[in-house]
């Protein structure tokens, strides 16, 4: 089972993921924790393509939606291929910090900002290209915040301010998102933005209920 956390900066994913891998592990689940794959190590090929995917801008990159989107691509079809394929086989649940829909929000988000692409056929064709990028989760988790408050919490975190353009682009990711979610059944809205962390994770909790194996009692408190 592949569980993935989806959202803007600022949203509550790395919290919640950690929170959800711990909780199954203590009911007796095997679980492979994904952190951002910026935040993790990676073979050969992965630290390649990150380098080629980074440009200092951590949104935008390489301001080409087509560059963007196949290299996140790549990047995902790597993670896949060295993280996630085997950790199914073996029968682990694994949880992703970002997952394929993250590929899907930002390339949306650009194709929405800059060439105005009818949401239809952006969604098509991004369809089409995470084809390449391995499966999507069983289950996608939006934290949704209003896109303000996430994008303060990130700042908050991090130091210092985005940019004007930066957050103007956030606020399309946040669009985006909405978008997909309108489309796609199997990404869960979790409306994070009035609760709080140990609320938040019993939302989780509710919504990956239906997944988790008999043996993995999700209603109890972690």
């Amino acid at each position: 089972m592949l569980i993935a956390f989806e959202g803007l900066p600022g949203a509550g994913k790395t919290t919640q993921s950690r929170a959800l891998a711990a909780h199954l592990c203590q009911h007796g689940a095997a679980v492979t924790y994904l952190p951002d794959n910026l935040t993790r190590g990676a073979e050969p090929l992965g630290r390649t393509l990150l380098t080629l995917f980074d440009s200092g801008d951590p949104f935008s990159r390489h301001d080409s939606v087509l560059t963007d989107t196949y290299l996140a691509a790549a990047i995902r079809a790597d993670t896949y291929a060295t993280h996630i394929a085997g950790a199914l086989v073996a029968g682990n649940t694994v949880i992703e910090d970002r997952g394929l829909h993250t590929l899907y929000s930002y390339s949306l988000a650009g194709l929405l900002q800059k060439h105005r692409t009818p949401p239809d056929e952006a969604i098509a064709w991004l369809q089409q290209v995470g084809v390449f990028a391995g499966p999507a989760a069983d289950r996608s988790l939006w934290l949704r915040l209003p896109p303000d408050d996430a994008i303060t919490r990130a700042e908050q975190r991090q130091g210092h301010p985005y940019t004007g353009e930066q957050r103007a682009f956030l606020r399309y990711v946040h669009d985006a998102y909405t978008v997909l979610a309108e489309t796609d059944p199997d990404l869960r809205v979790i409306d994070a933005g009035e609760l709080g962390t140990d609320d938040a994770h019993q939302a989780v909790l509710a919504a990956v209920a239906d997944l988790t194996a008999p043996a993995v009692d999700l209603s109890s408190v972690a």
